[in-house]
C-alpha cells in the first residue's frame, strides 16, 4: 500500500546531491530529483532514502539539518526569514508545511514558561523513520537560529526513536538534555525566543508570500482523500484491538453508514484495508525493531502470537521468524 503524500524536491537534494545519489536506484526514485526543484517524492521513499543515507553517517539527519538554509524548502522557508515574528514564521510553519511534506505535521504549544515544538510524520505506518525526525529537529533549531540571529540553545530535546550507540553529535549540536525513547519527537526552548526580533523581517514581503503558500497547501490538501485517513485511524488503534467500522467512523466523525458509502465509492474494502495496514506495520516491526513476537503480535490487535505467526505466513510464505532473519522480503517498507 503506497502513500498518496508526497515532498516537494526544492533546492535541498541539489544542494545535498552526492549524499543521496548513491540511493536513488535502489529506491526506484527518478534522478531527476536530484536536478529539479518541482519533483514529487512519494512521502515513503522520501523516508526511505533518509534511512539508506543513514547507513553510510547515522547522524546525517542531524548533520544536513543543522546545515540547511531558507532555499532548502522554497518559498516556505523564505516566508520564514520575512515573518514579522518569532511567533508568526513559527504559525506559518505550522500551517504551510504540507506545501513541502504532506508527510509531516509541526505543532507549537506555549506551557509553564516553555515554546515546545513538535514534529511528526503523520504516516503511521512507517516505522523506521529516525533519520527524519533528526534532521526536521535540527532544521527547526537552525532556521530559528538564523531567523533570529541569535545561538539559541534549547532546553531539552525528545526524540520517538531508540538512543543509538553513538549520540556525540546530538550532544555537540543541542547543547542541552536529549531523551529517546519518547512519546513524540520534540524540541523545548525558554518562551523568550517568542520576544526575539526576526533579523530580516518584512511584513510585505511575507504579505505577498502568504497568498502564494495558501494556494500550494490548498492544491496539496489530503484532508479530504479518504484512504489515508482510515488508513492513520486503523493504524492508530490496532495496538488497542482491531479498530471496527464504527470505531474508525466514530473517530472520523462520520456516521457508520455515510463512511461505508464513501469506502464503497471508492471500491476499499475495510476488512481488506484492516489487512493491509496490519500486514505493513508487521513488516515495519519485524524489519526496524526489537520487539519479541508477543509484543508485535499485541501491536497488531493479536489476542496470541499464533495468530499472527499464521496470518504473516498467508502475507508472505514464511514465518515472522524467518522474515526477520532474512532480513528482507517481498513487500517490505524500508
Amino acid at each position: 500500500m503506497k502513500s498518496a503524500r508526497t515532498v516537494i524536491s526544492e533546492n535541498f537534494f541539489r544542494r545535498f546531491k552526492p549524499i543521496f545519489a548513491p540511493h536513488l536506484d535502489a529506491l526506484g526514485i527518478d534522478l531527476s530529483l536530484l536536478d529539479r526543484a518541482d519533483i514529487e517524492i512519494p512521502g515513503d521513499q522520501y523516508l526511505a532514502l533518509w534511512e539508506a543515507a543513514g547507513t553510510r553517517d547515522p547522524a546525517i539527519g542531524l548533520t544536513l539539518g543543522s546545515q540547511t538554509e531558507a532555499d532548502d524548502i522554497g518559498a516556505l522557508g523564505h516566508a520564514l526569514h520575512c515573518a514579522p515574528s518569532v511567533e508568526k514564521a513559527l504559525m506559518t510553519l505550522h500551517t504551510y508545511i504540507v506545501v513541502f511534506a504532506q508527510e509531516s505535521s509541526i505543532d507549537y504549544c506555549c506551557e509553564s514558561r516553555q515554546l515546545r515544538i513538535t514534529y511528526q510524520v503523520t504516516d503511521t505506518t512507517v516505522v523506521n523513520r529516525r533519520q527524519d525526525a533528526e534532521f526536521a529537529i535540527a532544521a527547526i533549531l537552525r532556521q530559528l537560529q538564523l531567523i533570529t540571529a541569535n545561538p539559541l540553545r534549547p532546553l531539552r530535546v525528545d526524540f520517538e526513536h531508540p538512543r543509538p550507540a553513538d549520540v556525540s553529535v546530538h550532544k555537540q549540536l543541542f547543547m542541552c538534555p536529549v531523551f529517546f525513547g519518547q512519546p513524540t519527537n520534540r524540541i523545548t526552548f525558554s518562551i523568550d525566543v517568542l520576544k526575539l526580533p526576526v533579523a530580516q523581517g518584512n511584513e510585505r514581503l511575507f504579505q505577498a508570500l502568504e497568498p502564494y503558500l495558501q494556494r500550494e497547501r490548498e492544491q496539496r490538501s489530503i484532508s479530504d482523500e479518504l484512504l489515508p485517513q482510515v488508513t492513520r485511524m486503523i493504524a492508530l488503534g490496532m495496538a488497542s484491538g482491531v479498530p471496527s467500522l464504527d470505531e474508525v467512523s466514530a473517530r472520523m466523525g462520520l456516521s457508520r453508514r455515510t463512511l461505508q458509502r464513501r469506502l464503497k465509492e471508492q471500491a476499499i474494502e475495510f476488512s481488506v484495508l484492516v489487512e493491509e495496514v496490519r500486514r505493513d506495520l508487521a513488516l515495519g516491526y519485524l524489519n526496524h525493531s526489537d520487539y519479541s513476537m508477543t509484543q508485535i503480535s499485541l501491536l497488531l490487535g493479536y489476542a496470541e502470537s499464533g495468530s499472527f505467526t499464521r496470518a504473516f505466513r498467508r502475507w508472505t510464505g514464511q514465518s515472522p521468524q524467518q522474515f526477520r532473519q532474512a532480513g528482507r522480503g517481498p513487500g517490505t517498507v524500508c
